[in-house]
């Protein structure tokens, strides 16, 4: 009798345990081929290429001339920037690493910077015929080496993401050339009468340091099967000036006919379509999105 109880007992238990794991098993959520595409796609690492235009602003720190005033003002040598009147272009890579909305990233890129300025002189003497002006157009190309690197959030989307960004980065001056137009008005004739009397170009990379800074910037992203396309706008603000002290009064031919660099930090917007690639593995069931 004693045995048949604890038979019954026994039987009775198992009995519950069996339905309560089927109860369980139905309460729990299978695990779908979506629900894994989605915690596959939660980290992704993305490499590709990115390419796009700019404009630089100067930010004049002091100036400078090759010429030593003796009976007019100082400030009169002083050089007129142009602002956001000459573009130029950059290229380079995009290393991505995706996570949860998050990314660190990374775009080395060649960052060409045009800086346009100009200055004049003039000399007058008793009468109108007396008079002499001399201009000078100058325009500087600079092309950085730039080594950034940045955070970048995903705001909201799936597959059209806009994202803000910030970061810093370092830029190695790779190249730099230099062309100045010196024209000249001669009053002597009764008119005034313009030429042209130097066009100088040379390569002045020796007169650029290295740069370093802060960027941000906003854009937005969007997949079409395995490629994600960004477009981004962004904003760089360098804190030191990019002139090399030491060699603004090398004599050069530059030097000469009195143009020597001031000392200015850079400012700069720029615009920038990439394209990248997932690296980690995906298939027809893993996609991009």
């Amino acid at each position: 009798m004693l045995r048949l109880k604890l038979y019954s007992i026994l039987m009775s238990l198992m009995l519950f345990l069996s339905v309560y794991d089927v109860m369980a098993q139905k309460r729990k959520k299978p695990s779908t081929p979506a629900s894994q595409a989605k915690e596959f796609l939660n980290t992704q690492w993305w490499l590709g290429i990115r390419g796009g235009t700019n404009f630089t602003q100067t930010s004049l720190i002091e100036s400078f001339s090759g010429l030593n005033p003796i009976n007019y003002n100082p400030e009169n040598l002083d050089k007129e920037y142009e602002e956001f009147v000459n573009p130029a272009f950059h290229i380079g890579l995009d290393v991505t690493f995706f996570h949860k909305g998050f990314s660190v990233m990374t775009f080395p890129t060649f960052f060409r910077n045009n800086i346009n300025y100009s200055s004049q002189l003039s000399w007058s003497g008793e009468t109108e015929r007396d008079q002499y002006e001399t201009s000078y157009d100058v325009q500087q190309s600079i092309t950085f080496l730039e080594l950034p690197v940045a955070v970048k959030y995903d705001i909201i989307g799936n597959r059209i993401r806009p994202f803000v960004m910030a970061g810093a980065f370092y830029s190695i001056a790779f190249d730099a050339n230099k062309e100045v137009q010196v024209f000249e008005t001669d009053y002597a004739s009764g008119q005034p009468v313009e030429f042209e009397r130097a066009n100088i170009k040379l390569n002045n990379k020796d007169e650029i340091l290295n740069n370093w800074g802060l960027l941000g910037g906003l854009g937005v992203s969007f997949d079409f099967w395995n490629i994600r396309s960004i477009i981004d706008v962004q904003y760089r603000h360098s804190f030191q000036s990019i002139v090399n002290s030491q060699t603004r009064f090398d004599e050069n031919t530059f030097s000469s006919f009195g143009e020597v660099q001031d000392d200015y930090s850079l400012q700069n917007y720029s615009a920038s379509l990439s394209f990248v690639f997932p690296l980690r593995y995906i298939d027809s069931q893993f996609k991009a999105l």
